[in-house]
């Protein structure tokens, strides 16, 4: 009988179990934690999983790794010095070095992509995959390798949409009520704002389709000539697994094939390693602020720093916890340094009360999750719609980076240190967690549904392939104005020639005059 179960079970698994490829074309180290989770998980569950990335990933049994990782790669940190010059431009300078820098990823990752020999030698082996997994951040070459392989894509994205990414969903990114990814136009922006997003958007969509996208295919076509165009390929992914969720980023309009999975990567009981942090913040005696700019804004600018420290300095009723790469400075008792924090282990500990953010999305969601108002400083990306998104959620504040300083950031910290901020925050983290399935299992059960269907399910909506004047029922407006002013005409001509006919002649109403006055 034993064994028979055991037999069973086996059985149970096997049919369970699919091939899964995964593509994460860029070296991002924000992006690489949150895929990376995703892909540890799937592995423990008994899936075949193949990843394409850069960095290193759990050892497993039935866990593949291609890296693209080579001697010519670029650190993945922003230079905020020089960053901090562009932001002193206007919105529209910002976007625009946006896309520039976009492009060059997008092709860089794709060269790296299509040219390696390992990914090459997968595509030649026609390896059988019951489901392909795609980042969609700057470069669409993995859907030319699920393409080659004759296997239904998803995409997945560590952040919230990319302009370019709402028109292959058929989802609306109308500027009146979507956020704009670049700067602060928020859920109800006011005009100049709608215009500005408009704007914006139109001309990252332009460059994005006609240069990056282009070159990309391009790219692709010099190894595998004959694959359609990416944009085309973008279309026909079976759905998105996208890192919001609408506690925090609002409602939005979208169909069937776009899921939120918010806060996928956070995991509960994370334990901290270093004993002597765990130390510092068991044995806190005053409220404990953490202090983090992300992996890709480590090197945050010595303005930034030295402001830091005067607050750090100034407050001893105040403890912090400051993830930095600053050697230059005698630390006072009240703060304790690292390179590299536990963050999420860190800003879930019940003695912590606030997070001096970046506001990248994982560090924002796991805010969300441990309900810890922010302090947030974006800097580049969609940071500032993260910011945006905390501020009307009522998770936290936002500051200007270029007006930073010391009385600033502590009016911001004793601001998210109100009552009114910490209930909020902790009633925010409720509603986070508030779901019928984890994020973990949601993000899973949609994989193994699209593997399980063999992306035969058209959970696509009508408005992926629609061109904009049906979208915008111009031809139904034309037809319906048209017969309104015919009618109008129509009518017109009726009253005139009613009328003249009633009207006697002029020439017989003058001679009829003249008869009575003779």
């Amino acid at each position: 009988m034993k064994i028979l179960a055991i037999l069973t079970l086996c059985f149970i698994v096997k049919c369970n179990s699919y091939k899964i490829l995964a593509i994460f074309p860029h070296n991002g180290r924000s992006h690489h934690i949150f895929f990376t989770t995703l892909i540890e998980e799937l592995a423990k569950r008994k899936h075949d999983v193949t990843v394409i990335n850069y960095h290193s990933v759990p050892s497993l049994p039935n866990l593949r790794q291609i890296s693209l990782q080579d001697k010519e790669d670029e650190v993945d940190q922003v230079n905020i010095e020089e960053h901090l010059k562009i932001l002193a431009k206007s919105d529209f300078a910002i976007a625009y070095e946006e896309a520039y820098a976009c492009q060059y990823l997008a092709n860089m990752n794709c060269k790296k992509l299509m040219n390696n020999r390992e990914v090459q030698e997968l595509i030649a082996s026609r390896t059988h995959f019951d489901v392909v997994l795609v980042e969609q951040f700057v470069t669409d070459c993995g859907l030319a390798v699920a393409y080659k392989l004759n296997a239904p894509a998803i995409g997945m994205t560590s952040h919230i949409l990319l302009p370019w990414t709402y028109a292959r969903l058929g989802a609306p990114n109308n500027p009146a009520f979507v956020q704009n990814h670049f700067f602060a136009s928020g859920t109800y922006p006011n005009m100049w704002n709608k215009i500005k997003s408009a704007i914006i958007n139109f001309a990252m969509n332009t460059y994005y389709w006609h240069v990056t996208q282009r070159i990309d295919t391009e790219i692709v076509n010099e190894v595998y000539p004959g694959t359609p165009h990416l944009e085309e390929l973008g279309k026909n992914m079976s759905l998105i697994l996208i890192n919001q969720y609408f506690p925090l980023t609002g409602p939005r309009l979208y169909s069937s094939n776009v899921v939120e999975i918010g806060g996928m990567h956070v995991k509960d009981n994370v334990q901290i390693e270093d004993k002597s942090l765990q130390k510092f913040l068991d044995n806190a005696n005053k409220d404990v602020v953490y202090v983090s700019f992300g992996s890709v804004a480590s090197n945050v600018s010595r303005k930034i720093s030295n402001e830091i420290k005067k607050v750090i300095e100034k407050n001893s009723n105040l403890l912090f916890v400051w993830k930095t790469d600053v050697t230059d400075w005698v630390p006072p008792s009240n703060v304790f340094l690292g390179k590299w924090m536990p963050q999420t282990a860190i800003i879930c500990h019940p003695k912590v009360v606030a997070f001096v953010t970046h506001s990248g999305m994982l560090s924002t969601t796991e805010a969300m999750h441990c309900g810890i108002p922010i302090v947030a400083i974006p800097l580049f990306g969609e940071q500032y719609s993260n910011a945006q998104s905390a501020v009307e959620s009522g998770l936290g504040v936002s500051l200007d980076v270029l007006t930073l300083n010391q009385v600033v950031l502590e009016d911001a910290l004793n601001t998210v240190l109100q009552e009114k901020y910490q209930k909020k925050a902790k009633e925010l983290s409720r509603l986070w967690k508030d779901r019928p399935l984890s994020p973990m299992d949601t993000t899973i059960f949609w994989i193994e549904y699209v593997a399980r269907n063999k992306g035969a399910v058209n959970m696509k909506p009508p408005t992926v392939d629609m061109p904009l004047y049906q979208y915008l029922m111009l031809d139904a407006i034309l037809v319906v104005g048209s017969v309104i002013l015919l009618i109008i005409f129509i009518l017109v001509k009726l009253v005139s020639l009613v009328t003249s006919k009633k009207s006697p002649p002029q020439k017989n109403v003058k001679k009829a005059n003249k008869r009575k006055h003779q």
